[in-house]
């Protein structure tokens, strides 16, 4: 089934309205358990800006991300970047790319600033398909399964987490974990089943990499940013759907030819 189609927008935090936050709620409750709207709020109060999806034609609110400016010093030498906090979607919008294509946008809006300044994405992950995000459109990126985190990039990522999460982030496993049973994604949403693992590499990686996931643990993630990247993704995404009418026509074609008891030459 093809995804309904999404609007993205970028918010300043100050121009939400208390309608925009009991939507965004409405869909994070949907879809994480052990919530509460009281330490939703407070999460969202540390943020700078808020990726708010709606749908193209009733406008309400159907998922959103939440993104905060993130920089500090590190061995004498400035690191910046973006974190991206509580991200959300409906299901039956999955497969869209607004969201990506928005986010990408603000990145670079930030690199512009300074183009010849590394600027990352800072990322925690309690889910694959998050973790796909980041793996399958950034080159460089980590932790992934082709190669050690090099130190330097491990040293940013323990910095960040250190920074954010003191009591609950261990640099031995790179997983932040919570006392108790924190909010977490509902059973039924984004399950990864052993066919899956088998398939995709990235998939098996993040499920052995952070094997608490079900429970709300987050695996702290890391990728640079280029300013080739915002040309890269819409070819990329030309191309899946150039592909993916490809198929539908030889299916059809396969389809007519088996009607007609005529078999297609190899």
């Amino acid at each position: 089934m093809k995804a309904k189609r999404l609007v993205a927008k970028t918010i300043p935090l100050h121009m939400l309205t208390p309608k925009h936050t009991g939507e965004m709620y409405k869909v994070y409750n949907k879809y994480y358990g052990n919530v509460t709207k009281e330490v939703f709020e407070n999460d969202l109060s540390s943020k700078n800006h808020v990726i708010v999806l709606t749908d193209k034609i009733d406008g309400e609110i159907k998922g959103f991300s939440t993104i905060l400016d993130y920089h500090f010093e590190l061995g004498g030498k400035k690191v910046k970047g973006v974190f991206s906090g509580d991200t959300i979607i409906e299901k039956e919008y999955w497969g869209g790319s607004a969201l990506q294509m928005a986010f990408i946008m603000y990145m670079f809006k930030e690199k512009i600033k300074k183009p010849f300044s590394p600027l990352y994405w800072f990322l925690i992950s309690k889910g694959y398909k998050t973790y796909l995000l980041m793996a399958n459109n950034f080159v460089e990126h980590y932790p992934r399964f082709e190669e050690e985190t090099p130190s330097e990039k491990k040293s940013i990522m323990d910095k960040f987490a250190e920074k954010l999460y003191p009591e609950n982030y261990d640099a031995n496993t790179g997983l932040i974990k919570f006392e108790g049973i924190h909010d977490h994604l509902k059973g039924d949403v984004a399950p990864i089943t052993d066919d899956m693992k088998k398939k995709n590499n990235r998939i098996e990686f993040f499920s052995k990499t952070n094997s608490s996931w079900q429970v709300g643990s987050e695996l702290v993630c890391l990728a640079r940013f280029d300013l080739g990247l915002p040309f890269r993704y819409p070819m990329k995404t030309i191309k899946k759907i150039v592909n993916r009418q490809i198929k539908g026509i030889n299916s059809a074609i396969e389809s007519l030819l088996a009607i007609f008891g005529v078999r297609r030459a190899n």
